[in-house]
């Protein structure tokens, strides 16, 4: 018989603001539980009553799950889930492993011979026969999350904003999982014209939504191109980026592409005064110099250079702004894909 493990699931991270759970109590059932790789299913206490209101304890203990304090979950559990972990390692049990996110840090702990740490970000599965990463439809919420959370602040800070009293054009930059679910809410918010730029020519782009104009995108080391039908390059700053109110960068840095610019440095001015830079995947420099991670707690900064000013949005932590749905993204990957997780530990010899 396999080995079978505890399992821990913290509740809510000690991080201000952040209010996802890892599983939507809804989706345990004795069915889903039934894992013959899982011994023990362990809860904190007060289980996710800060994303639905009210504490599933009541629910955790009907299905045989044991809920206990924070302290005494890390030291029974073999494997702790942790969104946003803070210091749950100093409390666990030597040989166990740590799962959450891990890039709020200022210094990102390393695998040890007491501890084993596993990014959510690194776990990957196979989605109709490729490989994917665990929590790929998460990238949609954050998409669709960082148009939501931007422009409520927004309307609160600075309702003169172009992004906010005209709307008029938003521009896309990016149609992967990132960008196709900033689209569809972009859509959502009544935007008057939405252009998505991708790497791929228009034929090839597949998932589009009615409403939205389709173009395509080349990159350099110095800037990025829009290419016309006559194969005529201009770059985005001197095309179509100085009319946008609003601009979401949805590209992902490669090992090829380790970051992109779409607003050289000089460039800067060319931006509509005040209107608003949405930026999911926030890594520093990556699509402008001024890219970077911005708190939960004030994911809006005004960026300022010569006397010219835009908004910038690069929270890592943007499906805050819909907890619930983002909690329920989460529990489904999750839950459906135990048995790939402690596969992936056990081969990596992160469990003993």
């Amino acid at each position: 018989m396999s080995k079978q493990y505890a399992l821990g699931f913290v509740s809510r991270s000690k991080l201000s603001k952040e209010m996802r759970s890892p599983i939507w109590y809804e989706h345990l059932t004795s069915e889903s539980l039934n894992n013959p790789l899982i011994k023990e299913y362990i809860f904190e206490e007060n289980f996710g009553s800060h994303t639905f209101q009210t504490a599933a304890d009541d629910c955790l203990i009907e299905l045989g799950c044991k809920v206990v304090d924070r302290l005494t979950l890390l030291s029974l559990s073999d494997i702790v889930v942790s969104l946003k972990p803070t210091d749950e390692w100093q409390y666990m049990r030597p040989g166990s492993t740590l799962i959450g996110w891990f890039n709020h840090l200022a210094f990102v702990p390393k695998n040890s011979t007491d501890i084993n740490f596993l990014d959510l970000e690194d776990i990957k599965i196979v989605v109709e026969g490729k490989p994917q990463k665990l929590l790929y439809r998460n990238a949609s919420v954050a998409g669709e999350c960082g148009v939501v959370q931007s422009l409520e602040r927004l309307k609160e800070c600075d309702p003169f904003s172009p992004a906010i009293k005209q709307g008029k054009l938003a521009v896309v930059l990016g149609y992967g999982n990132v960008g196709m679910g900033a689209t569809m809410e972009l859509l959502r918010q009544g935007i008057e014209k939405i252009i998505v730029f991708s790497q791929r020519p228009y034929s090839e782009i597949k998932d589009k939504l009615e409403g939205v104009e389709y173009r395509q995108m080349q990159y350099t080391p110095t800037n990025t191109y829009e290419i016309a039908l006559d194969n005529l390059k201009l770059p985005l700053i001197d095309s179509i980026l100085p009319q946008a109110d609003i601009i979401v960068n949805a590209t992902i840095p490669s090992h090829s592409q380790p970051k992109w610019t779409f607003i050289p440095e000089d460039k800067f001015n060319q931006l509509k005064l005040n209107m608003i830079f949405i930026d999911p995947v926030h890594k520093s420099g990556h699509g402008a110099n001024f890219t970077h991670v911005t708190e939960l707690s004030n994911p809006l900064k005004l960026i300022k250079k010569s006397n010219h000013s835009i908004w910038y949005n690069g929270c890592n932590a943007m499906p805050n702004s819909r907890p619930a749905y983002a909690s329920y993204i989460i529990s489904k990957a999750l839950l459906n894909h135990l048995d790939s997780i402690i596969e992936l530990l056990e081969e990596e010899k992160c469990l003993t």
